[in-house]
């Protein structure tokens, strides 16, 4: 009997540790994620290097692209005008793409322009699958990660797709 209530217990409490780790309640401290020392070329000027740590504007979107992926194909036109809209409005954002092989990677970000970066070695720390859109500050920490997209939508670009997808992952 006693072995049932301290196995209960046990499973109530990691069951509390888990919920307050993924809801960020508070009740254990949660370890914030970083880019850390991560840099990277760009597609277009492979000598120039750009860290992920820095970000111009108070938050910056940074969204993870695969060649490989088949969501990630389908929301280049969404990606595509989905920056310049944010940089309207103060948003900076860069487009990294990766986990495939170099020439895949190559071709891939250069539908996006030479700014693209690209992490051919896969060093980006993603969780969830791609696409995946991983919000930072000026100081690199993650602040939020949404892998996937809302919905698959095809061009044109509703200006309201725009502005939903950049309110439901905390930019505006």
């Amino acid at each position: 009997m006693q072995a049932a209530v301290l196995a209960g217990t046990l499973v109530v409490l990691g069951g509390l540790y888990i919920v307050s780790r993924q809801s960020n309640s508070g009740f254990v401290p949660k370890r914030q994620a970083s880019f850390g020392n991560v840099t990277l070329a760009s597609v277009g000027m492979p000598e120039k290097k750009t860290t992920l740590k820095s970000c111009p504007t108070e938050k910056c979107l940074n969204i993870y692209l695969s060649p490989w992926c088949g969501v990630c194909r389908a929301s280049t036109d969404l990606v595509k005008e989905l920056q310049p809209w944010l940089a309207e409005r103060g948003i900076a954002s860069r487009v990294i793409i990766g986990r495939d092989r170099p020439e895949a990677i190559d071709e891939y970000a250069k539908v996006f322009g030479p700014e693209t970066l690209i992490d051919p070695d896969g060093v980006v720390p993603i969780k969830g699958g791609v696409p995946q859109f991983l919000i930072s500050d000026g100081e690199g920490n993650i602040l939020k990660r949404q892998p996937g997209v809302l919905r698959i939508v095809r061009p044109p670009i509703p200006e309201a797709e725009l502005e939903a997808l950049s309110r439901a992952l905390g930019l505006l």
